[in-house]
């Protein structure tokens, strides 16, 4: 037990370092807020109003069983910034950690290594609460946003999708580990991660191909349970089988994620990469 406690410590001295130089670096802050919103949930809405007929997303309505296209969109920006959490804020920091020579340190400390990745995660998630926050507070304001009541059923979905991306940010770092310079790894699989979770459509218009992949990810699962309670969307499955989805990825994907990292450690230290640029 005071090992658990002395870990917990760790984990929330990682999580406050990590806020304490993000907020040394004001417009960066500013830009884990707005990114998101020129970049994928303004895009979008435009895109789904310019095609409104008489002011009504039919096409939406048609598709999904819901014409709130601003509930829409604002959801899977809500997933998508959690999916960015996991690759940019927890994974990539190792990579951070290289460049600047304090990963090999680090490395040395008797602090569990899951610990140095859950303290990171911890606090992108303070930084995820509040950037939605703001960004939900502007689209009620300027969107038209609206949610109902019951988006509160949702909330263990979403807490369950946060255990699934501590596998994928496991995952993700033993790629870090291994590539070294994985800029462009990890965005591009952070973008095909949001893509095939449904954040921008309904993943039934994906390839047949990419069907079944998406359906390996916890977000899938989480975005859809998301939006059927928020605003009513058509449900790709009945609820129970959502629910059973979502747990069955998120047990495959972290005891997958752990594995891949323990594995990634272990050949960096067997190699002597661990303190290489």
């Amino acid at each position: 037990m005071d090992e658990l406690r002395a870990e917990m410590r760790a984990a929330a001295a990682i999580a406050l370092k990590d806020l304490i130089s993000l907020s040394r670096y004001p417009w960066s802050m500013w830009a884990m807020v707005f990114n998101p919103l020129y970049q994928g949930i303004l895009p979008a809405f435009l895109f789904g109003a310019a095609f409104a007929i008489g002011g009504r997303s039919v096409g939406l309505g048609a598709t999904v069983g819901t014409e709130n296209l601003s509930g829409f969109v604002f959801l899977g920006g809500v997933v998508s910034s959690l999916v960015a959490v996991a690759f940019w804020i927890t994974a990539f920091s190792f990579r951070t950690e290289m460049e600047m020579g304090t990963l090999e340190p680090t490395w040395l400390t008797p602090t569990r290594r899951d610990t140095l990745l859950l303290g990171r995660l911890a606090g992108g998630l303070v930084v995820l609460v509040a950037s939605q926050a703001v960004l939900l507070v502007l689209g009620f304001a300027f969107f038209g946003l609206r949610f109902d009541a019951a988006i509160v059923y949702a909330l263990p979905a979403l807490a369950i999708s946060v255990v699934g991306m501590v596998g994928t940010a496991y995952l993700l770092a033993a790629a870090v580990f291994l590539i070294k310079e994985a800029n462009f790894f990890v965005d591009t699989t952070n973008f095909l991660y949001s893509t095939m979770s449904g954040v921008m459509f309904p993943i039934t218009l994906l390839p047949l191909v990419l069907q079944p992949i998406a359906l390996l990810l916890p977000t899938t699962y989480a975005t859809d349970i998301l939006r059927q309670q928020a605003i009513g969307a058509r449900p790709m499955f009945a609820a129970p089988l959502e629910y059973a989805g979502l747990i069955a990825t998120t047990l495959l994907i972290l005891p997958l994620g752990r594995w891949a990292f323990a594995r990634a450690e272990r050949s960096m230290r067997v190699r002597g990469t661990l303190g290489q640029y």
